[in-house]
């Protein structure tokens, strides 16, 4: 019975978060204007463990729109395979906001490939959604990624369905520090403004 109590105010607290999490990502969309721009998967497909949070920083060079953003993320671990992220990017006097849900699909220790589904929404002016999934194996300190990135944006009357195809390098340096790099490829003509090479650090805590 004592194990049970624990057990749920563990998932009860687990809900909060999320709540928490998801009031704070609509009540930003209502006071943020945005660019158009995108932030890719920027991780292999790990997710966080429970009680741990991540910041990085990434630099992102949207080459079709020949643009440049700078985007601040934060992660964390809500339960050992749910992970909880919040992005903000910065360009010129506009901003870029979105966050999402990681879920690993794919928790098997014998496995060489991670796998996870991410689900989000994001605004750069309309609002938009983000469907993933990513996939990951580790060749020593490198982790080598990709997947499909799915983000419809909805604008007015009409939806734009772009697709992206992101590969990337996460490299483990130690412990509580990575560094990244990662192309996000167009894989339709809906997605070729979204064109984007970006790299970065992140920290863990």
């Amino acid at each position: 019975m004592l194990v049970q109590g624990v057990e749920s105010q563990t998932i009860k607290r687990s809900m909060k978060k999320l709540i928490l999490l998801t009031a704070f990502i609509f009540t930003a969309f209502l006071t943020t204007d945005s660019v158009k721009a995108q932030d890719g998967f920027f991780s292999n497909a790990r997710t966080l463990e429970k009680g741990v949070g991540s910041v990085a920083l990434q630099p992102v060079f949207l080459t079709n729109q020949d643009d440049f953003m700078f985007i601040i993320r934060g992660g964390y671990g809500l339960t050992n395979s749910v992970t909880g992220h919040l992005k903000l990017g910065l360009f010129e006097d506009e901003t870029f906001f979105g966050g999402h849900f990681e879920t690993a699909l794919n928790n098997s220790a014998e496995s060489n490939i991670d796998v996870a589904a991410l689900v989000g929404i994001h605004s750069y002016g309309d609002l938009g959604l983000k469907l993933g999934l990513n996939l990951s194996t580790d060749l020593d300190a490198v982790s080598i990624y990709s997947g499909i990135n799915y983000q419809p944006l909805f604008i007015e009357n009409n939806t734009n369905h772009a697709i992206l195809v992101p590969i990337g390098f996460d490299v483990h340096l130690n412990e509580g520090f990575d560094i990244m790099l990662e192309g996000n490829i167009p894989a339709n003509d809906d997605a070729r403004y979204l064109e984007a090479i970006t790299f970065g650090t992140r920290f863990y805590f």
